[in-house]
């Protein structure tokens, strides 16, 4: 049986669309499972769960730490985030008396007043070593800073007189690359290494945004692994989460799964928008994003009870604030790594309460039934009795409520299981934490681009093959577009050449001079592979590739739309044949259709707005990023937008002759 081509084609897209349907649905499927199931764990229970001692009415076996991150510290906006930080070191260290702390990174801002450059300026780091020194933390408490991505922007190398970091954070030189910290106690050891992905040297932004683990700090990172063996606990630290670090994940997966926690800053909650973004990586580590103290305000309590791992999240200026260590929550229970069957043996709930002020009354409450005031030990440590066999199965909600003698009152609760069951992760915060993001921007960039080349190629081939008139609107628009030589042509080159070429030349640092690729940077004959130009590219197809090539064949079509049926022999069927049969430019298939209108409107100027403020986006933040150098030698961004412009003046050029001439001829 005859099929004409058109149905051919559509045959072809409706299997693609079956196609398509069922992988996202599997895709989904698959996703849900993934993210949201706990991992698994059918080792052997800990060791130590069933030995005592246990949780009981005394303060042993007990300490705690506060974590930090994302304070930056600004010479140009927000004083108050400076002023919070001081009030931060001397108040809330001084009631919580944490026997360390650690800033995970991020401690200055680094960016300009037009808040699009960045640069190190040596006052924000004053600034921070002031507030330390102001507070005597290093005489209360030991302190653990690390370098972020803004600690690094425009730092040409770690020995730099540029690194800030080295003069005036407290861990200096010796905190610049993977370490190891040993907290020794009277019951045990715990191990802090730190996770070193800074950039080196530092870029400026945005091209600072991924980690990158260089092969001597892996090889760090893995012995310190299995020399940490033997601690009680080892909890890793750093400022990039691993999604955001490009390194081989299965060796950092491997060097990480004997540690407890990852503690981590840098995503900020995105923005807020993803609070709690913690998650249970598959090999059990818990992976700990903390929301940054620039905006939100945002410090970590932790604690090892009887070593079971605890936290609560606090927004600073929030008093009493209420760490419950027993039972622990059952979210982030870490079946392999804790020895959890403690709880089932404790005789008591416990809890910290810290405030400036003194506590006045701490109340428990296990499934809405009150248990009573709690009694208070020592120091910031409250007991209640329980008979843990009454909550032996499934999830139970703890709720405490404390007031201290200032009249703050603040109630803390979530829920527990004694028997291992959890419940299911945030599905969003899972996602964030536990994909590789740079290889799925990478996917979506090389995708996108693959997809648009082989639409366009395929159009031509059809339109060469074909002349057919055709009616879906869309269709033809873009059959019109592949068969003009100049805007296929340069429409196909300016969607390929971000893979292929270089984006722009400039001063990478205050002492580098190199080029920027979709690979990364290339300087002093190597290239530093930081990969957020997947995501620049990803956007630059959704927002400047795909409108501006929907706006040209809109265009083109309504152009031809308008011109009268004989006016020109060029778009005539026996052109077409001749074209065909030379190998020359190609016309568009006739077609007489009333224009568009309205709706033509409606999505071609949106499509051509989108582009061009998408490419004024680039070229701005091209330039103050990096200077008018790097604008000027820039194909990516600046030559781009002039053959864009050239196209536009071009196309609209020959709309006015050609309308002028169709009207000579009416006439």
């Amino acid at each position: 049986m005859y099929m004409s081509p058109m149905a051919r084609i559509l045959g072809l897209y409706t299997l693609l669309l079956i196609l398509t349907v069922s992988l996202a649905a599997w895709l989904l499927a698959y996703t849900l499972d993934h993210f949201t199931l706990p991992p698994p764990y059918d080792g052997p229970p800990h060791p130590l769960g069933d030995v005592a001692p246990y949780p009981g009415d005394k303060l042993e076996n007990l300490w705690w730490f506060i974590h930090v991150s994302d304070i930056h510290i600004s010479r140009f906006r927000d004083p108050q985030r400076t002023t919070d930080f001081n009030k931060f070191c001397i108040e809330n260290v001084e009631a919580i008396k944490p026997e360390l702390v650690l800033a995970t990174g991020d401690l200055t801002d680094a960016k300009t007043l037009d808040n699009m450059g960045s640069k190190q300026y040596e006052v924000e780091w004053q600034s921070y070593k002031n507030a330390l020194d102001h507070a005597h933390v290093t005489e209360k408490t030991i302190w653990i800073d690390v370098r972020g991505n803004h600690d690094a922007f425009g730092v040409p190398s770690a020995n730099h007189r540029l690194n800030y970091y080295r003069k005036y954070s407290v861990m200096g030189e010796r905190g610049d690359g993977t370490f190891r910290y040993q907290h020794k106690l009277p019951f045990g050891v715990y191990s802090f290494v730190s996770v070193y992905a800074v950039l080196n040297p530092g870029p400026r932004r945005p091209f600072n945004f991924f980690g990158i683990l260089y092969e001597p700090e892996l090889q760090k990172l893995e012995e310190f692994s299995k020399d940490t063996k033997h601690s009680n606990h080892t909890v890793y630290f750093g400022h990039y989460p691993t999604s955001t670090i490009i390194a081989p994940h299965t060796r950092l997966s491997n060097a990480l799964k004997n540690g407890i926690a990852y503690l981590c800053g840098h995503l900020h909650s995105f923005g807020g928008l993803v609070p709690n973004m913690n998650t249970i990586q598959k090999n059990g580590l818990l992976e700990l994003e903390l929301e940054d103290w620039k905006q939100n305000r945002m410090y970590r309590v932790m604690a090892f009870d009887h070593d079971i791992l605890s936290f609560v999240d606090v927004k600073f200026g929030t008093w009493p604030v209420i760490l419950i260590t027993n039972p622990k929550r059952a979210r982030f229970m870490s079946l392999g790594h804790e020895p959890l069957n403690k709880m089932r043996h404790s005789t008591h709930i416990r809890f910290l309460v810290f405030s400036p002020a003194d506590i006045l009354s701490a109340t428990v409450e296990v499934d809405g039934r009150p248990l009573g005031a709690a009694k208070h030990v020592k120091g910031p440590l409250f007991v209640i009795p329980w008979d843990p066999s009454t909550y032996s199965t499934g999830l139970h909600l703890i709720e405490v409520t404390a007031t201290d003698a200032a009249g703050h009152t603040h109630i803390e609760a979530y829920r527990f299981s004694l028997d291992g069951t959890q419940p299911a992760q945030w599905l969003v915060s899972a996602m964030f934490l536990m994909t590789d993001i740079p290889f799925v921007f990478w996917l979506i960039t090389v995708g996108s681009v693959l997809v648009f080349v082989f639409a366009l190629l395929s159009l031509r081939w059809i339109a060469k093959r074909n002349n057919v008139h055709y009616r879906i609107s869309i269709v033809r628009s873009l059959c019109g577009l592949v068969c003009s030589e100049t805007y296929f042509y340069w429409l196909l080159i300016i969607g390929v050449y971000p893979l292929v070429g270089p984006w722009f030349v400039c001063m990478v640092t205050s002492e580098h001079f190199g080029m920027y690729t979709l690979y990364g940077f290339m300087l002093r004959g190597e290239i530093i592979g930081e990969t957020f130009s997947y995501v620049i590219c990803a956007m630059n197809m959704a927002l400047f590739q795909g409108p501006i090539t929907f706006y040209f064949a809109l265009q083109l079509d309504r152009m031809q739309q308008h011109l009268p049926h004989q006016s020109s022999g060029a778009y005539s069927n026996s052109a077409n044949g001749n074209a065909k049969k030379n190998g020359s430019a190609i016309s568009p298939p006739q077609y007489h259709i009333r224009p568009l209108g309205l709706l033509w409107s409606l999505v071609a100027y949106p499509c051509l707005l989108c582009a061009l403020l998408w490419m004024t986006w680039e070229c701005t933040n091209l330039y103050f990023c990096y200077g008018a150098m790097a604008l000027v030698l820039s194909p990516k961004s600046a030559w781009t937008f002039a053959v864009v412009v050239w196209l536009l003046y071009r196309l609209h050029w020959i709309e006015l002759r050609q309308t002028s001439k169709a009207n000579g001829c009416k006439s």
